[in-house]
């Protein structure tokens, strides 16, 4: 339908214009996160999950996608509160509709989604089948 198209397109944009942009799929965010946790704490390297709160725009491409557990639950629930919190700019893509995340993840999550987030349906077929 062009979601990833567009996304990329408005990340090429910002980066030419001088923004930090971290790109990335919601599968690879939660195992960044998931290494960080499970990393030694004596450690100098920086954690992989700060680029994701740091940036000016996040994208998070295909949420949805990722394997869920109560691990996942709490990074996502983080990402969003922290980065709300942050005032940091995040989009995100899905094939899930707010009722489907709701179920998924858990109400808190889907309320802030709601809440937090201006929503844009895309319609059509999908451009990948249409190619092929």
């Amino acid at each position: 339908l062009g979601k990833t198209h567009l996304s990329t397109s408005v990340a090429k944009y910002l980066i030419e214009n001088g923004y930090d942009v971290v790109y990335e799929i919601a599968q690879n965010i939660f195992s960044d996160f998931d290494t960080d946790r499970f990393r030694d704490r004596f450690s100098d390297t920086e954690l992989l999950s700060e680029r994701y709160l740091d940036c000016d725009l996040l994208f998070i491409d295909d949420l949805g996608t990722e394997l869920t557990n109560s691990l996942v639950f709490t990074e996502l629930f983080s990402l969003i509160t922290e980065r709300i919190l942050r005032n940091k700019s995040t989009i995100i893509s899905t094939n899930l509709t707010v009722e489907e995340m709701s179920r998924r993840y858990s109400p808190q999550i889907a309320s802030r989604l709601q809440g937090g987030f201006l929503g844009l349906t895309f319609v059509g077929e999908d451009i990948r089948l249409i190619k092929n």
